[in-house]
């Protein structure tokens, strides 16, 4: 983030706080520090990296969206648009930034999001609503936060927000995404929360509830008080003893943005098991029917409670028939490895939990294992190939990369199946090398010819 000279002032002119001063210049919320859960961003402006969290691989992709021609009555030149290059000639317009056709967010008219569960993506960085989860109803006091926070001149003659969510939560046009080390805009609260797609105005703009109870529907006390990234050296988090500004429970600046006046102890006995943050993945496919190691990397993968409590992940891999729970091999804060058993072919959920609270979604998808066990050469130029998970047959109708091919030169496919595909061309001979590209990836075998029968 740009560093900024923001509230230590506000933290009084006591000693208690004095050491906490040169913290501030390394973590200077507002804005907030985007390591945690959804960039503080509006739909459009998610990257392709954001999208495959969920959404898979490039090899899962390409397929997907080159099916439209036949699903959708589309064609090539509906998604790679041409555009004047200037010279005369003609290049491709951007077809590989997601929100280039995706221009508005369809999660929230999911039917997860219709039934109000929000943490079937979202992990427990949310509440759902309506779902009972404590919500104080004595009245608020000098000390609630707001749900946007008030304004107050610090000793140095700032005007600073403190007490509420715009305390850390502001919009930043020139911010750096800590991911990648590139400039990224932070938007306001009021950007990310109306970008949602949400119809219900009523989630947020309950007006039977007073002030900070409305948005405690989805950020209830204990959700946002089990948030929070390590920053010290220590092994694992520890709340009250991180530097100021990397989640809500690290420092006791950091009860200051929502509780200002209050001169509360971060160690509270809130926070338990802190919400883990799962962030990539070494593979988004796994072969089918054998065991896989995985490294899972991302935040809050460990931590300890006020009481010296340890609390340490598992992994769960869900599908409509599948449900297990995995104990990592090793773990660290930041890395889960894990032994995933063998999986039947399909795309499965994934999170990694710990007591009480679960990581936002993440997706594998897990494939037949691709292997030709010959390419024997027939007559009339024809190359039978046998093995396992060619997957489906790619339409005839439009040029896919997928098929059976010599070089650069593809054979015409004569049939197909998931363990036998018959292919002819004028390049087949024995000795030359065919390269098979299905769904389930690419792979290669030498031509043999076949040993003629003899009398």
């Amino acid at each position: 983030m740009n560093k900024k000279t923001v509230f230590s002032a506000l933290l009084t002119i006591s000693l208690v706080f004095g050491a906490t001063a040169a913290l501030m210049a390394k973590t200077p919320p507002p804005p907030a520090n985007q390591y945690l859960g959804i960039y503080d961003a509006k739909f459009p402006s998610f990257t392709k990296d954001d999208c495959l969290v969920c959404h898979i691989s490039d090899e899962v992709l390409v397929p997907i969206h080159h099916a439209l021609i036949n699903t959708k009555n589309m064609m090539c030149l509906d998604c790679h648009t041409m555009i004047p290059d200037g010279t005369g000639g003609f290049v491709f317009d951007d077809f590989r930034t997601c929100s280039k056709c995706h221009t508005a967010s369809p999660h929230h008219t999911s039917a997860k999001a219709v039934a109000l569960d929000c943490q079937a993506c979202h992990g427990s960085f949310i509440d759902n609503p309506q779902d009972g989860h404590y919500v104080p109803t004595y009245p608020v006091s000098s000390v609630t936060p707001m749900p946007s926070g008030r304004a107050v001149t610090d000793p140095l003659g700032n005007v600073v927000t403190v007490q509420g969510c715009e305390a850390c939560h502001q919009p930043d046009a020139t911010a750096i995404d800590p991911n990648t080390n590139t400039t990224r805009a932070i938007f306001s609260n009021k950007d990310t929360h109306h970008g949602t797609g949400i119809q219900n105005c009523n989630l947020c703009h309950d007006f039977n509830k007073a002030d900070i109870r409305q948005c405690e529907a989805c950020h209830g006390v204990k959700s946002l008080h089990n948030i929070q990234k390590k920053s010290t050296a220590n092994a694992t988090i520890v709340p009250g003893a991180e530097e100021l500004g990397y989640g809500h429970v690290g420092n006791n600046w950091d009860c200051q943005g929502c509780h200002w006046s209050w001169y509360g102890n971060s160690t509270n006995t809130m926070t338990s098991a802190v919400v883990p943050s799962l962030t990539g993945q070494s593979s988004y496919t796994l072969t089918a029917g054998k065991t896989n190691a995985l490294t899972l990397t991302g935040s809050a993968f460990t931590n300890v409670d006020a009481n010296g409590a340890s609390y340490n992940p598992t992994v769960l891999i869900t599908s409509a028939t599948t449900s297990l729970t995995l104990t990592p091999n090793s773990t660290t804060d930041s890395e889960i490895q894990v032994t995933v058993p063998a999986l039947l072919p399909g795309i499965y959920n994934m999170q990694v939990a710990k007591t009480g609270v679960k990581s936002n979604l993440a997706k594998v998808t897990v494939v037949p294992e691709l292997a030709i066990k010959a390419a024997a050469l027939a007559a009339k130029s024809t190359v039978t190939i046998t093995g396992t998970g060619f997957g489906p047959k790619p339409p005839a109708e439009y040029k896919s990369g997928l098929g059976v091919f010599v070089g650069t030169t593809a054979a015409k496919i004569v049939s197909w199946s998931d363990t036998k595909i018959v292919a002819s061309s004028l390049q087949f001979k024995a000795e030359e090398m065919i390269a098979l590209k299905t769904i389930n990836g690419a792979v290669s075998k030498q031509i043999t010819a076949v040993v003629k029968k003899t009398r």
